[in-house]
């Protein structure tokens, strides 16, 4: 449904859990999980952080914490996630200039048109 609404990942990170990989252990055995099939069938990366190594899966986990903690106050995940994303200042970086995750995440990118203009890209084209 997640894929359907909001369209294709180009990938999904997980930890070594049971909702994903470990379940599934006697099929992997075996060859791929039938989660992996799906992953590979359309085209989605599958990224699996390090054992025993929490760093990997440290955003996710901050982001659930706060989902957890807030959630209650929203009528709507996805206003939830328009607060998570667009109003609450991120929390890694200086809160006195007050940067949504958003106004981060396209400051860092050079052209943020190419990111939502498929149009402007001339990869190979001269």
């Amino acid at each position: 449904m997640a894929i359907d609404r909001y369209g294709r990942p180009k990938s999904v990170i997980s930890d070594h859990g049971s909702t994903f990989y470990a379940v599934e252990s006697v099929a992997r055995e075996k060859g791929l999980t039938v989660f992996e099939k799906y992953l590979l069938k359309n085209k989605i990366r599958f990224i699996t952080g390090r054992v025993d190594h929490p760093q990997t899966n440290g955003k996710i986990e901050k982001f659930f914490d706060t989902f957890e903690k807030k959630i209650r106050f929203f009528s709507t995940i996805d206003e939830f996630m328009h607060w998570y994303n667009e109003i609450r200042p991120h929390g890694a970086f200086d809160l006195l200039k007050a940067e949504t995750p958003i106004e981060i995440y396209y400051k860092r990118k050079a052209d943020p048109e190419h990111l939502t203009n498929p149009d402007t890209l001339t990869i190979g084209m001269e």
